[in-house]
């Protein structure tokens, strides 16, 4: 297809998306209007021509995604994630409601006590350890509305769209009061300005102007951040009142693995696995690589069942060989998080990624 013909049709499924997916719609004109920037420089006697056309395009996108406001919204009384549904990690539950939970809930508390009420919580640890599941179980706890939003998802490349997205989201969660907004891939949204574009420092500066603008005797909102990268979140958004507090997330422990294990398995035939013995051996795998274990485990007897026409519960063995297959980035994880944080002389602040080597070498 050629530029004009693939222009012309994205147009066209712009047009028919309008009503039912304006965001959509507005993703097509885009598309289109990056094509005809492209044709502008290679045929520089349309250039006036199509640019015109490009900023037209970029206009009505611009209006349709006005009409969407970021960020997934979960009603309270529709969230029914908690606590219970996180198997082990009773130490981190226990650190969350006090950081997060019972400062929400009796903010007036916390200040007769001079501890700080309000900011935001950023959450960091390895990939595949649950950051997301955690922070809807805690809205879950704190009985209170939760919106969900990737820091790829505010991010634009046009110029003054990022920020206007922050200020919807915050409005956003205003208007659903009491709520927690949750911030996933936080580092792809607050990244260190030092080494990021102008456009993206003015982002990360519109969000310091909405977190402080965030008042938690009148308003009752609350910021989670999650990320993989922490060393990687510009220093004035770690400061105190902002994301100054930090929870590692660390990879399950062995009553968690168990649980994760269990619930993996209970929609499956098992020929009476030991739970236990299994949570002892995949210790260092993430709640990722347990489910992926599941997942091929079930595999192997199906896939027989296309032969034999027979069917056989999952058994033990069938759960050995999927652990086999799994490669953890666990201990690759560390190694480099490890790395970043001695580069940059944040120990102090993430002191849970200095493992020693033995700690290392049982997550190989």
């Amino acid at each position: 297809m050629c530029g004009e013909e693939q222009i012309l049709t994205l147009v066209e499924l712009g047009q028919r998306q309008e009503t039912a997916n304006p965001e959509e719609a507005a993703k097509s004109y885009l598309q289109a209007a990056d094509l005809l920037l492209e044709q502008s420089q290679a045929r520089p006697e349309r250039e006036n021509e199509y640019v015109a056309v490009a900023n037209k395009l970029y206009l009505k996108a611009k209006k349709l995604k006005n009409k969407t406001i970021p960020g997934n919204l979960l009603a309270a009384k529709d969230n029914k994630i908690g606590f219970k549904d996180i198997g082990g990690l009773e130490e981190l539950k226990e650190e969350i409601r006090f950081k997060i939970i019972e400062p929400f809930r009796n903010p007036d508390l916390f200040r007769y006590y001079g501890k700080q009420a309000g900011g935001g919580i950023l959450m960091y640890g390895p990939p595949g350890c649950g950051k997301s599941l955690i922070a809807k179980a805690t809205a879950t706890e704190a009985k209170v509305n939760f919106i969900h939003v990737k820091g790829s998802d505010i991010k634009s490349k046009y110029v003054g769209e990022t920020e206007k997205n922050i200020a919807d989201l915050f409005q956003k969660a205003r208007e659903a009061q009491p709520a927690i907004i949750f911030f996933d891939e936080f580092e792809a949204l607050g990244g260190d300005r030092t080494e990021a574009a102008a456009h993206e420092r003015s982002a990360v500066a519109q969000l310091l102007t909405e977190m402080d603008g965030v008042d938690t005797r009148s308003q009752q909102i609350l910021l989670l951040a999650a990320t993989n990268e922490p060393w990687s979140i510009d220093p004035a958004l770690r400061r105190e009142g902002r994301f100054g507090t930090s929870i590692f997330i660390p990879p399950p422990d062995q009553d968690a693995r168990r649980a994760i294990f269990q619930l993996h398995m209970s929609n499956k035939p098992t020929n009476q696995l030991d739970y236990d013995s299994l949570a002892e051996e995949t210790a260092g795998l993430s709640g990722a690589d347990l489910k992926s274990i599941c997942e091929m485990a079930a595999d192997i007897p199906l896939k027989e069942s296309f032969i034999t026409k027979k069917r056989r519960e999952i058994c033990r063995e069938d759960v050995e060989t999927a652990i086999m297959k799994v490669s953890s980035v666990l201990k690759q994880w560390f190694a480099k998080a490890q790395e970043q944080v001695v580069r940059m002389k944040l120990e102090e602040l993430f002191p849970e990624l200095m493992l020693n080597k033995k700690q290392l070498v049982i997550m190989a």
